[in-house]
């Protein structure tokens, strides 16, 4: 029983548990134009997203109430980040999953430029280099071949928003979440979520819809599942496990899982600027872990 307790904290058993995580990741986009097309409105969406995923962590809040103060603190960062994060849900509306999701993951980009402008993190080499990269790559994902004849900005807008906003709460989270219990964590960041699009929905919207069919309420559970309390654990978990090298590369299943719901489901077709400003981008996301693989951190 020891070995195979061993064996399950291996980086390479990191490695698997974040990719099945990222991969539940990819899957958002399908849930949701699911649940768009059962009349369901994003807010509504994401605010059964998030109750179905505070519900699963009710056995642990005795150790929110106990942790009230770092609760507060995960509640604040996801009512912030999720708040923000509706863009993506919206860009989905308008845009297709290739290219929603491949500006979605220009995020290394401005997790560099954050940390270098906002916290005087040290710009090394590998991450100026990656930093370009990702601005290459975004340029290409962005040229007319890219979408097609018709331009949406308003929709290309929402879209860049999440990765900026992600770019900094992986900041916040690294300086304060990181030193929280997971459940903790997890529990604060949906419920903060729970709130934001409870707000949100009824001041917009002035109400909260439920799923009108069966599959509606199937891609809504799943989306809390599969794609959220599913997803999150098995990366807040096997990420420490993994290291941030192999975390980077396992992470990468999220795009690949993406794309090829936009292919395989939405018979959307891949240009080759798309395919190759993805290549660039998970080359970018490789260089900036190694280069946080390498550099020395206090203890």
């Amino acid at each position: 029983m020891t070995v195979k307790m061993g064996q399950m904290r291996t980086p390479a058993a990191g490695m698997a548990l974040v990719a099945f995580g990222a991969i539940g990741f990819g899957l958002m986009p399908l849930f949701a134009r699911t649940a768009y097309a059962d009349g369901l409105p994003p807010l509504s969406l994401l605010s059964w997203r998030f109750g179905f995923a505070f519900l699963c962590l009710l056995p642990f809040l005795p150790r929110l109430l106990a942790a009230r103060r770092d609760t507060l603190v995960a509640v604040l960062a996801g009512a912030g980040y999720m708040g923000i994060n509706l863009f993506y849900f919206l860009a989905l509306q308008r845009l297709t999953v290739a290219l929603t999701v491949l500006i979605l993951f220009t995020y290394p980009l401005f997790t560099i430029l954050i940390g270098w402008l906002g916290f005087r993190e040290r710009l090394t080499w590998p991450n100026a280099v990656a930093a370009l990269l990702v601005l290459l790559a975004a340029i290409l994902i962005l040229a007319p071949a890219g979408f097609g004849e018709s331009i949406d900005m308003t929709g290309i807008a929402m879209a860049f928003v999440p990765p900026a906003a992600y770019a900094l709460f992986v900041h916040i989270a690294a300086r304060r979440l990181s030193r929280m219990a997971i459940p903790v964590r997890l529990g604060g960041v949906f419920l903060g979520g729970l709130i934001a699009m409870l707000v949100l929905g009824l001041v917009i919207d002035g109400r909260i819809v439920a799923p009108a069919s069966p599959a509606g309420w199937g891609a809504t559970v799943a989306l809390a599942l599969l794609s959220t309390v599913f997803a999150l654990g098995l990366l807040l978990y096997g990420a420490p496990i993994a290291g941030a090298e192999r975390t980077a590369v396992a992470g990468a299943s999220e795009l690949v899982t993406a794309l090829i719901v936009g292919v395989a489901v939405y018979d959307e077709a891949l240009s080759g600027t798309m395919l190759v400003g993805a290549g660039l981008i998970i080359g970018a996301i490789l260089l900036a872990a190694r280069g946080e693989a390498n550099r020395p951190h206090a203890d």
